[in-house]
């Protein structure tokens, strides 16, 4: 979830820009054709992509399937979260359109959670949600915990529902409830989110470990041995280090883009970009505006700071009408209109973690219903088929665009599987608790 830049302040904002295509064109993806677009690179782009196996690293939509009890089969198409006022991306007939196997729910637990005492038990409401949604429909949707099972998923024409926890502090600073988060699903954990806490520094804001604590790296070394893969999304650049002085599995960054492009903490710079190739691991690319394009970032800072008065003085009037609030909200947006980057712009990331890292290291992480706009032309998942295109466009071959579609993830996957193997039952792991 990436809905804010400071300590979990979340962007009021909505997507605003809409680019209107043609009739859809294809009964098998919501997708149409892009303006503009030549129809026979458009065809034999979504050749690729329905023959794919698709994994997103990165998805918000345990937070309203727990906090509203939203059923997926509802079709969120216009609709809103209730919390902020942004437009949902995610539903089971987005799912069947996006062509997307594998996604990873997240299991996402803010720092000011955490500050309350409640982190542990957040996590576990979200992970009985995501196994709710799966059985309320099982002709679509099935829980994975491995590799191998996103492959059978794609034969069964399902979508795999995998778990990541974001915000490390969850296991409050207990090996014990790491190995249980695992033996409930969990197989990766963004190791903080926009909070330095006990044992791992955010990417941003306060440095207290100067990077990973010994207890941080203890942290490591066990999902390194349980086969959950770690995450260094979210994490400052001493974390991503010291992360790969550690591993001996390969490390995901599950929505995270190329510093190299847009200059922003929460992107990897090129020096990390080169040791996650030697590591074996994956960037996974976020989708989100403000992430991809320092365009877009900057008008929507200052539209921030600009608004912030009358943002407050809205808060205040509809203090006990959230739905008010949320309407106010959006028309205040609407009538002082940011820059929003296109779809292309993922791709231009993609491209740069290609160059510096190597085509076997570059994945997607859209965070899908964890950020306030997608960039334009896309409205939700039912839109992925356009990363496909553009990347087809642009010359990649059909090897490359199934290796960035999920081949690179599911290789490292299954090399941390490997990694833990026999250590699983032959070590016991430590029963280390960091002391208060």
């Amino acid at each position: 979830m990436n809905r804010g830049y400071g300590v979990d302040m979340k962007i009021n904002s909505s997507l605003f820009f809409v680019v209107v295509f043609l009739l859809i064109c294809t009964p098998t993806f919501g997708q149409t054709m892009p303006q503009g677009a030549d129809p026979k690179i458009w065809a034999e782009a979504l050749k690729i992509h329905r023959k794919a196996i698709i994994v997103d690293g990165h998805n918000d939509i345990p937070s309203p399937l727990t906090d509203d009890d939203l059923d997926l089969a509802t079709n969120t198409a216009g609709m809103i979260h209730a919390t902020d006022g942004t437009p949902y991306h995610t539903d089971l007939a987005r799912f069947k359109a996006s062509g997307i196997t594998g996604e990873f729910f997240s299991i996402y637990v803010g720092g000011d959670t955490w500050k309350a005492g409640h982190a542990m038990q957040r996590a576990m409401d979200m992970i009985d949600s995501s196994y709710r949604e799966a059985e309320r429909h099982p002709d679509q949707l099935m829980m994975c915990t491995t590799a191998a099972e996103i492959r059978q998923a794609k034969k069964l024409n399902k979508v795999c529902v995998l778990m990541g926890i974001e915000g490390g502090y969850a296991i409050e600073n207990s090996l014990h409830a790491l190995r249980n988060f695992y033996r409930l699903g969990i197989r990766y954990m963004t190791l903080t989110h926009n909070v330095s806490h006990d044992w791992a520094d955010a990417h941003a804001g306060e440095v207290k470990n100067n990077g990973l604590s010994d207890f941080g790296k203890e942290v490591v070394r066990e999902m390194n041995r349980l086969g959950m893969l770690i995450d260094i999304a979210h994490v400052s650049v001493k974390v991503m280090n010291d992360v790969l002085d550690v591993t001996k599995a390969p490390i995901i960054a599950s929505h995270s883009s190329a510093r190299a492009i847009q200059d922003h903490t929460r992107n990897v710079p090129d020096e990390v970009l080169k040791r996650v190739a030697q590591n074996g691991g994956v960037i996974m690319v976020n989708f989100y505006p403000g992430f991809l394009d320092a365009r877009t970032n900057n008008e929507e800072n200052a539209r921030t700071a600009k608004l912030k008065p009358q943002m407050d003085a809205l808060a205040k009037r509809f203090e006990n009408d959230p739905k008010g609030l949320g309407e106010a909200q959006r028309k205040l947006l609407a009538e002082n209109p940011i820059y929003i980057a296109d779809y292309k712009r993922i791709v231009d990331h993609i491209d740069h973690i290609k160059k510096v890292a190597g085509i076997d290291y570059v994945g997607l992480g859209s965070d899908f219903d964890g950020v306030p706009y997608l960039p334009s032309g896309m409205n939700g998942m039912e839109d992925l088929a356009l990363v496909t295109y553009e990347m087809y466009r642009r010359g990649y071959t059909e090897p490359e665009i199934r290796k960035v579609l999920g081949e690179n993830f599911l290789r490292a996957f299954a090399q941390a599987e490997k990694v833990a193997g026999n250590r699983q039952i032959s070590g016991q792991g430590s029963l280390v608790r960091i002391k208060k």
